[in-house]
């Protein structure tokens, strides 16, 4: 068996038989209104993608033209949005211990010029939400400072039994980091948009993304197909914030319903390989407030993180690295906002020495066992070298 980070359907007549009731059925209201519930007095809006449903925050809060507070740790696709924005990113480091962001500086990074604050929470660990409430609170009178909730990576998860989301004035989340869904967005909203995103259709892309979500195909696409479908999958990405096509929102629905208890069980499991992880001397996040959607781990000390990777994807697990490279590391966004990346240790650190590990929700402790025991063998290998 293939083990791999991003969504996965388990193959068996029941999921096949779902799979075909959401290509021909409508999207169920009563779904979609208790989605909307899980956000009181906010509006909630489907998009093509997480980058647009962050675009969608943008345009209706009137976020161009102005600095936004960021992570350095932070994925280099914000770049062409800032840019079209004319939105300077202002970046703040990370702790090094949670890859959230380092608010013992934040005060002093807030210029009159500053509109928002990105919070990503990362890889399912919510930030210190009250801290940083706090910190914009203490700004002066007049100050209007919009905290937007990066979620991309944390659907489901709470604080104080309040869910993600419901702590800034807007929020937006990446359905397929966390469903196999195909694509999509979600973006909540304090009011009603002023423009709703058309449904997009379904697509070529939307087709191999589902090949993709099945184990089979995706080994297929890892080992033989990778640098191909990147290129076809870039050239269908749409210019205008789409919303979603229908089998998308239908799949993502379904795999929402009963989600709570399904995430208790993969908790579980993450713990479990967590604290295998933990003997073995990688670095992991905390486990509380920490809704575990990737499984992400630093290496630990005189480990060769690459070759690590690689060897594991020989043995059919499927580690990846990083979503992409740290935008303080891309070149060009060096040269616009003439950043020094060794002002940011903790965000090299880190991006040098991330492993995310596969985690499925319909794993058993067999497969974690498995992970551990190829995991245990790899990690030798890479330290003798």
């Amino acid at each position: 068996m293939a083990y791999f980070v991003h969504p996965q359907i388990k193959s068996n007549l029941k999921n096949l038989f779902g799979l075909l009731l959401c290509f021909l059925k409508k999207p169920s209201e009563k779904r979609l209104e208790q989605i909307g519930q899980m956000f009181p007095d906010k509006k909630v809006y489907f998009t093509d993608m997480g980058r647009s449903a962050f675009r969608l925050i943008i345009e209706e809060l009137a976020l161009e033209n102005s600095q936004m507070i960021v992570p350095a740790y932070l994925c280099d696709i914000f770049y062409p949005i800032f840019k079209k924005y004319h939105i300077e990113p202002i970046f703040l480091d990370i702790e090094k211990t949670t890859f959230n962001l380092e608010l013992r500086q934040l005060s002093q990074k807030i210029t009159p010029r500053t509109k928002a604050i990105l919070i990503p929470h990362l890889y399912g660990l919510a930030n210190d939400v009250v801290k940083i409430k706090e910190i914009i609170s203490q700004q002066p009178a007049g100050a209007k400072i919009v905290l937007i909730e990066d979620c991309a990576h944390c659907f489901g998860g709470k604080i104080n039994g309040k869910w993600l989301g419901n702590f800034g004035e807007a929020a937006f989340f990446s359905l397929p980091k966390i469903f196999p869904v195909l694509r999509g967005g979600l973006a909540v909203l304090p009011k009603p948009a002023s423009k709703i995103p058309l449904e997009t259709k379904f697509s070529c892309r939307d087709f191999f993304s589902l090949l993709n979500s099945f184990p089979f195909f995706a080994y297929l696409f890892k080992n033989y197909a990778g640098k191909i479908a990147s290129k076809y999958l870039k050239k269908e990405k749409l210019a205008d914030i789409g919303g979603l096509n229908c089998f998308s929102l239908n799949l993502f629905l379904w795999y929402a319903k009963n989600f709570e208890a399904t995430l208790q069980r993969r908790k579980e499991l993450a713990l479990l390989l967590r604290k295998e992880l933990e003997k073995l001397g990688f670095g992991l996040q905390p486990a509380e407030n920490n809704s575990f959607i990737f499984l992400s781990a630093l290496v630990p000390a005189g480990t060769n993180r690459d070759q690590f990777v690689l060897s594991l994807r020989r043995k059919g697990v499927f580690a990846t690295r990083i979503w992409h490279q740290p935008i303080i590391l891309n070149p060009l966004a060096q040269k616009d906002y003439k950043i020094n990346p060794a002002a940011f240790p903790s965000t090299n650190e880190a991006a040098q020495k991330i492993v995310n590990f596969p985690l499925q929700n319909f794993y058993t402790e067999k497969d974690i066992k498995r992970i551990i025991s190829l995991t245990k063998i790899c990690l030798s290998a890479a330290r003798k070298n």
